[in-house]
């Protein structure tokens, strides 16, 4: 709540600019036990200044306001409004936000204060989006793409799941993986895996086995799940790739470390998992030996 318990005390709101503010306040009075309802309709506020919007109280009288309510009803400027309390001498800064057209912001017997939209509708934080520069479709990757070095990156070796990790926030749809090979085609490929796999190296989703198709040298490919996958939970979740050929392809990535360390600690980053695969992925997949080089995957 908010008390006015002298007559030097008195709520202001300054504006920030020329607009049209309305400031409607409601609020009891208590002289030694008489409670009085009272409330103050302020005329528009056009211009940037500090305006009383809740007057101070008689003497031993305490004033508590129930409720605040202020709207900026200009068709198209903003403005800035701060709430002030005031004792005569020192102002507290209360509550401020910026008001566009027709939004206003309310205060509540409670005490809450709750910023409105031009309809009405209470304003919800919203994070920023993740940064993805990826190729267009392209919803989340393991690397940002403006940072990847396209490092010639050899994953595991023929039959061996590597995982690579990706950050996915939840209500995320997985229908699509798409990795970059490097400098090294596919030679006589005979399985080809793309796989999405949980934080406990738990198969989610899978491509179709993409079998002897090619993988040439320094090109895209993408393969659809069988059936896509809705994130469930913001968090970390795994790209897995597995190749059966006489020479697999190299990847792009990132800079090979001199030491996987860092990467390999809890959670590991990128590593191979499970060997000796041809037909069918694992489930759950093996622990992850860390590596020493991360690729570039994203998921559409």
């Amino acid at each position: 709540m908010l008390l006015l318990t002298s007559t030097s005390d008195k709520i202001q709101v300054v504006t920030g600019s020329a607009s049209s503010v309305e400031v409607h306040a409601s609020f009891v009075d208590n002289a030694s036990g008489t409670i009085t309802p009272g409330r103050t309709n302020t005329a528009a506020i056009t211009t940037a200044t500090t305006t009383d919007v809740v007057g101070a109280p008689g003497a031993g009288v305490q004033r508590n306001v129930r409720g605040i309510c202020i709207t900026n009803t200009h068709a198209s400027a903003s403005t800035q409004v701060t709430v002030l309390h005031t004792d005569g001498t020192v102002a507290s800064d209360i509550m401020g936000v910026t008001l566009l057209p027709g939004e206003n912001l309310t205060y509540s017997e409670a005490g809450a204060w709750q910023h409105h939209d031009a309809q009405g509708a209470p304003y919800a934080y919203s994070p920023p989006p993740d940064a993805n520069l990826g190729q267009t479709g392209t919803i989340a990757e393991t690397i940002p793409r403006h940072l990847c070095q396209e490092v010639n990156t050899t994953v595991g070796a023929s039959g061996t799941l590597f995982l690579q990790a990706i950050y996915l926030r939840a209500g995320t749809l997985v229908a699509n993986i798409t990795i970059w090979s490097a400098t090294t085609a596919a030679a006589t490929p005979t399985n080809r895996f793309f796989a999405l796999y949980d934080k406990n190296r738990n198969l989610l989703a899978q491509s179709a086995n993409d079998g002897a198709n090619a993988w040439a040298a320094n090109s895209v490919k993408t393969l659809a799940m069988t059936t896509p996958y809705r994130v469930p939970t913001s968090g970390l979740y795994y790209i897995g790739v597995m190749q059966a050929a006489t020479t697999i392809a190299t990847i792009k990535g990132g800079t090979s470390k001199t030491g996987g360390q860092l990467a390999a600690a809890t959670p590991t980053l990128h590593g191979n998992s499970s060997t000796g695969l041809t037909t069918t992925l694992p489930n759950p997949a093996a622990a992850i030996t860390g590596g020493t080089a991360s690729i570039y995957a994203a998921v559409s």
